[in-house]
């Protein structure tokens, strides 16, 4: 995708929609494919994620894939948005058939939701994926747009204070060390060349002093962790990035709150003081 990151530089955002009262027009065009896997791909998804092979398809390969499809999908001439400098803040996955690894995916990707947030603009990408004209699969990617628009939101209600959790003792059940070249090899394995996640020097071209996890690594990873011991198959799961994992670095995963139909995940610095991400997963 080094030609969509290209576009993307000398992209043209529209600054005008982007600071008015009303939300942005978002572009109706639906971007679709049909997608193979391939078997080696995946098998070498697996091997990075820790995901056993004897289990379903990993619920985040898919929505890894259709990548280059929601990157068209922002650098449509009629979106506002820009790519680069976007903030990757929520996902929503549901599983809802069985997604057969051999047989072709159609793959379609379309903006969805637009809302204010009291940081600018918060919009979603939606994924839909086909299986013998059967809906199988649904992704939703969250994205941050920072802008000073005149209009007025309150803050955002964190996934965690939508618990209704009557224990929450915490059972930490990883810990993962993430090491400096963790961002070069996800790239290799999805196409994400984002500079924020390769290297020093061009993580700090972004702000970044040190160079941060893909949020999809965290999220698939963390999740992997979750299931090494677990039977159950994952009907949906939802996720909200707290703050960057910057490379390298140790984190902590942790459940709590689990019983028949699902668990709370959070993912936190070694010193469990800090979090980086919080998952509701149902089963």
């Amino acid at each position: 995708m080094f030609r969509e990151y290209s576009k993307a530089l000398f992209k043209r955002v529209d600054t005008r929609q982007l600071m008015q009262f009303r939300p942005p027009i978002l572009p109706p065009r639906i971007y679709s494919k049909q997608i193979n896997v391939d078997n080696k791909h995946y098998a070498a998804y697996c091997q990075e994620m820790h995901w056993p092979k004897s289990h379903r398809m990993h619920p985040v390969y898919l929505q890894m894939l259709s990548l280059p499809l929601q990157m068209q999908c922002l650098l449509d001439k009629k979106s506002p948005f820009p790519l680069l400098g976007l903030i990757h803040g929520k996902n929503d996955i549901s599983v809802l058939g069985d997604c057969d690894l051999s047989a072709p995916f159609e793959c379609r990707v379309r903006f969805g939701d637009v809302r204010p947030h009291n940081r600018g603009w918060e919009f979603d990408i939606l994924l839909e994926a086909f299986q013998q004209g059967q809906r199988v699969y649904q992704a939703i990617s969250s994205y941050l747009v920072k802008v000073k628009a005149v209009h007025v939101a309150p803050k955002p209600v964190s996934l965690d204070s939508l618990s209704t959790c009557d224990d929450e003792t915490e059972t930490p059940i990883d810990e993962l060390t993430v090491t400096a070249d963790t961002g070069r090899r996800y790239a290799k394995l999805s196409g994400d060349y984002n500079p924020i996640h390769l290297y020093g020097l061009t993580a700090k071209l972004f702000g970044f002093h040190q160079p941060i996890a893909h949020g999809m690594w965290t999220l698939a990873r963390s999740l992997s962790s979750l299931m090494e011991n677990e039977e159950r198959d994952i009907s949906k799961l939802t996720c909200s990035f707290k703050r960057p994992v910057y490379l390298p670095s140790k984190v902590q995963v942790t459940k709590w709150c689990e019983d028949e139909v699902g668990v709370q995940v959070t993912v936190s610095d070694h010193q469990n003081k800090h979090k980086h991400m919080a998952m509701s997963v149902t089963f």
